[in-house]
This record gives C-alpha cells, sequence and structure tokens, in this order.
C-alpha cells in the first residue's frame, strides 16, 4: 500500500533537492549531429556541408547551393547497469525487513524512448538551406530544428513503489527512478563567403525544454536507509524559450587543406512547473503531519505565484555547457576538381564544470500551523554533479566512388572523450564516464537526391568506484579513513537531505559501486537539392 499522501515538511522540501537529475538530460553528448557527421566520429567542423551544418557549423552552409533541404536523424539506444556495494540494513525503528542483510542487487535501466525505432531514441536534424536565388552574393540563409546527441530517458526503478510490501527498494533510488527530458532547438542561422578561401557563419537558437522526473531523498536522518523515512517527489516542469547562439568560419588555405572552428554558447534553461510527493510512514514530526503550503502571503515567491499543496509551484534552472570545437582535414581531389577522399582530425571542449550545479526552488511554506502560518520558509537549493571540463579527439574521413552519374560515398570515423564526472561521482542520472565512439556511414548521391545511413557504437565499460560504504547511525562519513569530509571535498554525493542546508549534511555516500553503460548508434537521413 502507498503512503498516507499527506503534505509534510518533507513533501515540499524534496522539491529542492531532486530535480538536477533532469538537467543532465542524460549525461554527455555523444559526437556529432544528424547522419553524416554522426557517420564520421563527429569530425565534421571542417567538412559539414549541408544544412546539418546549423548544428555543427553554420560556416559550412557557405558551401550549399540553390535550395537545400534536410531530414535526418541519428538514433540512439542507451543501456546501463549499476551495481552497489553493501548489504540492506535493518533500522531499530523498522519492523523486521525480509530483505535486511541481502546484497544489493544490480539495476538496469529500462527506459523506452519517446520517439524511436525500439531501443533507438530519435535525435533529429530538419533543416533547409537557400542561397536566395544569388540575390546577394555568397549569403546563404537556414532554417530547422536539431537536439543534442544524447539519450534523455532514465527508468531505474526496477518497477518498485515506495513501502511496497515485502519488496527491497532499488539502491538507485536516491539518484533517480524515472526520468524524461528534452531540449529542441529550433534555429535560424546565416553563413557568407566573404573570399573564396574564408566563410563564416553564426546560428540563433529559440528552444524548449519538457523535464519530468522521479526520484526519493531521506525523510529523515536515514541511515540504515529505512524506505518509512524516505520521501518519493514527482516533478514536472518546462521553459518554452531557450535561448543559444553559434558561430563558426572556415578556411581554406590551399585546395587540399581546409580549416574550420565552432563556438556554441550555454544552454540556460529556466524551467517552471509544479511537484508533488508521497511521504513514508516513518517520516512524520512528534508522530504528526507538518503542512506544506503555498507561500502567497507569508513570504515573497521566489519561483512563481500560486500553487496548492498538491502542486506547490516549482523551479528549476540548469543549463547544457559551452562548447568549441577547431580541426582540419586534408582532401584528395580527382581530376576534375570534385572531392575522392578526405580525413579530418577534431577537438573539442565543453565546459561542464559550469554546468555542475542547479538551481532548484520550490514556493512552499512548512506550517506547524496552517491558521497562523507559523513554520519554515523553504530555502533554494544547489545540488552538485562535481563535474570537470571534458575535451574530445575525433579522428573521420570519407571516401568517394562514381557510379556513373550517381555516387556512393563511404565514411567512417573514431573518437574519444574523458570523463565529466569525477573519482566516486558516476551516477545512474548521469553519464559521466570517458568513452570511444566507433561509426560507419554511407551516402548514395543520385540526381539531386541523397540518401544517408550508419551505425555505431560508444563503449565506456564497467567502473568501480568507491569501496564499500555503508555507514550505521553511529558511523562520521565515509573518507578515506572513516573520517567526515566537507561539503566541497566529499568522494560522492550524499542522499538528498531537505532537512538540512548544503554545508550541514551528514555523509552517506551511496554510489560506490559499479557502472556498466554504453550506446548503439543508427544514422538514417535524406537531402533534396532543388
Amino acid at each position: 500500500m502507498r503512503a498516507p499522501r499527506y503534505r509534510s515538511i518533507l513533501a515540499g522540501a524534496t522539491a529542492l533537492c531532486f530535480t538536477p537529475t533532469l538537467a543532465q538530460a542524460g549525461g554527455l553528448i555523444v559526437p556529432g549531429s544528424g547522419p553524416v557527421s554522426t557517420g564520421r566520429a563527429g569530425a565534421a567542423v571542417a567538412s559539414t556541408d549541408d544544412p546539418a551544418a546549423l548544428g555543427i557549423n553554420p560556416a559550412g552552409l557557405a558551401k550549399t547551393e540553390g535550395t537545400v533541404l534536410h531530414v535526418g536523424s541519428a538514433l540512439i539506444a542507451y543501456h546501463q547497469t549499476v551495481g552497489r556495494f553493501g548489504v540492506y540494513e535493518q533500522d531499530p525503528d523498522a519492523p523486521p525487513l525480509p530483505y535486511a542483510g541481502q546484497q544489493y542487487p544490480s539495476v538496469s535501466d529500462t527506459s523506452k524512448p519517446a520517439i524511436g525505432l525500439g531501443p533507438f531514441q530519435a535525435v533529429p536534424v530538419i533543416a533547409v538551406s537557400s542561397d536566395l536565388g544569388g540575390k546577394v552574393k555568397g549569403l546563404r540563409v537556414a532554417a530547422g530544428v536539431y537536439a543534442p546527441n544524447a539519450y534523455p530517458v532514465r527508468d531505474m526503478s526496477a518497477g518498485y513503489e515506495l513501502e511496497a510490501p515485502g519488496v527491497p527498494p532499488p539502491p538507485t533510488r536516491y539518484d533517480t527512478i524515472r526520468q524524461k527530458a528534452a531540449v529542441v532547438l529550433p534555429s535560424i542561422a546565416v553563413a557568407y563567403r566573404v573570399t573564396d578561401k574564408l566563410d563564416v557563419g553564426g546560428r540563433f537558437s529559440w528552444g524548449f525544454a519538457d523535464l519530468e522526473a522521479t526520484t526519493y531523498v531521506w525523510g529523515l536522518l536515514n541511515y540504515n536507509e529505512w524506505v518509512g523515512k524516505d520521501a518519493e517527489f514527482h516533478v514536472k516542469v518546462s521553459d518554452p524559450f531557450v535561448p543559444a547562439y553559434g558561430l563558426g568560419v572556415q578556411f581554406r588555405p590551399t585546395d587540399a587543406i581546409e580549416l574550420g572552428a565552432q563556438w556554441s554558447s550555454i544552454v540556460n534553461v529556466a524551467a517552471k512547473g509544479t511537484g508533488d510527493s508521497i511521504t513514508g510512514s516513518g517520516t512524520g514530526i512528534g508522530g504528526n503531519p507538518v503542512t506544506v503550503i503555498p507561500v502567497d502571503g507569508l513570504a515573497t515567491n521566489l519561483c512563481e505565484e500560486g500553487g496548492t499543496a498538491d502542486a506547490l509551484k516549482a523551479c528549476v534552472n540548469l543549463s547544457l555547457p559551452m562548447n568549441a570545437t577547431v580541426g582540419g582535414r586534408y582532401v584528395m581531389r580527382g581530376d576534375d576538381g570534385r572531392q575522392k577522399a578526405d580525413v579530418e582530425l577534431n577537438v573539442q571542449w565543453e565546459r561542464w564544470s559550469a554546468s555542475s550545479d542547479y538551481q532548484v526552488i520550490v514556493d512552499g511554506f512548512a506550517a506547524v500551523d496552517v491558521q497562523t502560518g507559523a513554520g519554515l520558509r523553504l530555502n533554494p537549493t544547489f545540488i552538485r554533479h562535481n563535474l570537470k571540463d571534458t575535451f574530445s579527439v575525433r579522428l573521420g574521413g570519407s571516401w568517394s566512388l562514381p557510379m556513373g552519374k550517381n555516387e556512393m560515398t563511404f565514411r567512417a570515423g573514431v573518437a574519444h572523450d574523458t570523463a565529466a564526472a569525477k573519482e566516486g561521482w558516476q551516477r545512474a542520472d548521469f553519464d559521466g564516464a570517458a568513452r570511444w565512439t566507433m561509426a560507419l556511414g554511407a551516402s548514395y548521391a543520385f540526381g539531386s537526391w541523397r540518401v544517408d545511413a550508419g551505425g555505431g557504437l560508444v563503449y565506456e565499460g564497467t567502473r568501480t568506484q568507491g569501496s564499500f560504504c555503508n555507514p550505521a547511525a553511529t558511523s562520521e562519513g565515509c573518507g578515506p579513513n572513516g573520517e567526515r569530509l566537507p561539503v566541497d571535498e566529499r568522494i560522492g554525493p550524499d542522499p538528498s537531505q531537505p532537512t538540512s542546508d548544503a554545508g550541514g549534511q551528514v555523509e552517506s555516500p551511496y554510489t560506490y559501486g559499479t557502472i556498466t553503460s554504453g550506446y548503439n548508434l543508427l544514422m538514417l537521413g535524406v537531402t533534396k537539392q532543388f
């Protein structure tokens, strides 16, 4: 039986500690955008030359002729299994638990993509470019929509519901149980051929974000992790206007050498919506619930006016990182000057360190007396993933084979991304692992049409972090020698504790264990020139 839906102090405060699982939209971005660049493992900043350049390097649009329509997608399937060290403990306040003393089970992601093909989530690129009939020499314009190459859903719940009789809770519950996230970027772009050797371009996006997820927090101090002291929280927020922009350049010092560079801004999301919670049977204070009511009339709203005890107003401020890419390629041409083959090397930087903390606000007031309004205002909080900047090296190329009036092009690529998560900080809600990407692709061009297809693999393997750590109620923490560490020195995140501020949390890391993860990729697309 599910716990009563009374609004305790935890019901609103849990919102302060939860929503960052949404922020990452699954984690690091897989190299590439659309079928061609993904088939080169993302090595395309210098070579991109169709409307998909909108999301790669807008300067590449200057290479298009006439009006060109591109519809393509990378299709991404993600797999993850988390195994936590330790055993379920018996809490002295709880009735005997049938699973006490058992090892924590492994939990695998069982999510299904919202839009896709089987287990593959479709990440589209739909764009059209035009030279405006040559009215302005060298000018190209484009419009379309794209999304970051990422897998935005998770389900690490193992089918669990709060305090299901005799059912052990998944050891992943303090990270994320279920999440869905989407950041889509409708965009316009312009490119201009300054000289025969130099192209420049710019892009502006006015995206939108939808975020929904469920997680658990410590309702009360809960070293033994008894489900009765947990609280489940569900939040649903959105942002209808997510601005972003980017700049790009391509330079051809010789017929055989081409250089490219792009810079993309940080993508800030300020999402608003509502949240509700279910509290465990052991989370009452003095045996009595403490009601959370909307803040209106009691204090200044930090998020938004309105809300009810069942749907408190919630705000989430998060971001996707600024990034920059530089690269060069060597082009081999035939006697007619057409490209026969190329090889390209790119280096990309992503500033995840500036997208590590997320602010969550709930406009709620924890009232011990609803009539008088006596109680405590729920304060904003920051949730840390302790990320660091990442760097990737991408090597890709292509080879074209004439087939009469038509042409077949084969491509391949390999890339390596460094880890975004520091030691002890890899989590189920964010894929912060180092990775290798290997991809293959092909295109068949006939008349004014081109069809693209490909596939790939992102290998992350199995990582082991930390050591056995599951402190009892008298434990001081899980540092290298058992000592309690300051928040900024934690070797891994703590379960969220809504009744404590960030500096007052007790230490009980829950991410010590193993994580196995990776991706499978498919790429499909079609391009038409008018």
